[in-house]
């Protein structure tokens, strides 16, 4: 768990940093491993619920750990579901709402502004909604993971 959080406060600093001119740095390669994805690199990729997503480690539909972003639009909104594993999350940008429950409520929303840390324990009813900035949230887990829908989203048409 220290890991997570010292891994997710790394990204935060990383993310949220402004480039600044790095050419001699550029001139020498990495070691083998070593990872260095500027902003700018990121490959987003849209999911079926109209947000975006980018793995940075491991793939969370497969067996082993993940990393990855995902990206909300202003004033989306995710109804009650759950995930099979626990997930541990942070608010990269913006200002995201989670409430607890098996039905999307308003009054049991929580805000989480940038730098917020937050756990999903398994199997924990949850929903969420971002305002009009929108939101970046970067999860840690376990996976193979999956979602299962506690109630109708009217959004999608049967």
């Amino acid at each position: 768990m220290k890991a997570f959080i010292k891994l997710a406060i790394c990204s935060l600093v990383a993310f949220c940093s402004v480039s600044g001119t790095l050419s001699s740095a550029a001139d020498h390669p990495l070691p083998p491993g070593v990872m260095n994805i500027p902003p700018d690199k990121i490959k987003w990729e849209k999911t079926p619920s109209g947000r975006e997503q980018s793995f940075l480690m491991g793939n969370p539909n497969k067996p082993g750990p993940y990393l990855y972003l995902v990206k909300w639009e202003p004033y989306d909104k995710a109804y009650a579901h759950k995930h099979p594993e626990d997930r541990y999350g942070m608010v990269i940008s913006g200002l995201h709402y989670i409430g607890y429950d098996t039905k999307f409520d308003e009054s049991k929303l929580h805000a989480h502004p940038v730098g917020s840390y937050f756990t999903e324990p398994a199997n924990t009813a949850h929903f969420g909604k971002t305002t009009g900035e929108g939101a970046i949230l970067l999860f840690y887990g376990i996976g193979p993971t999956g979602s299962t829908p506690l109630e109708n989203d009217p959004r999608v048409k049967k």
